[in-house]
């Protein structure tokens, strides 16, 4: 039996499988980019409110600051998290045995 025979009888089309893992891993790489940018923003606000209240500017308040910083720590803090486990979840798949 000829391989074409068994793509043209198969419900799934192979074509279309190896056209999904571009789209989903641009999927995939486009939300990790957003989530980090997410992350880098917070970063960048609290460190430009914390500069602001250390010139004295009247429209910044302490609260603002520590709110921006804590929100820019848990921010961080979820990522580092989220990576470790990519990396263990990585580390257990290569251990398996095929």
């Amino acid at each position: 039996m000829r391989v074409s025979t068994i793509i043209s009888q198969s419900p799934i089309f192979l074509r279309d499988l190896a056209s999904r893992p571009k789209d989903e891993e641009l999927a995939f790489a486009g939300a990790l980019k957003k989530a980090l940018d997410s992350v880098d923003t917070l970063e960048k606000d609290a460190e430009r409110l914390t500069e602001a209240l250390i010139r004295g500017e009247p429209s910044v308040e302490i609260h603002d600051v520590v709110l921006a910083a804590e929100k820019a720590r848990l921010a961080l803090d979820l990522t580092v998290s989220i990576r470790n486990k990519l990396v263990e979840a990585y580390q257990e798949i290569m251990r398996m045995q095929i």
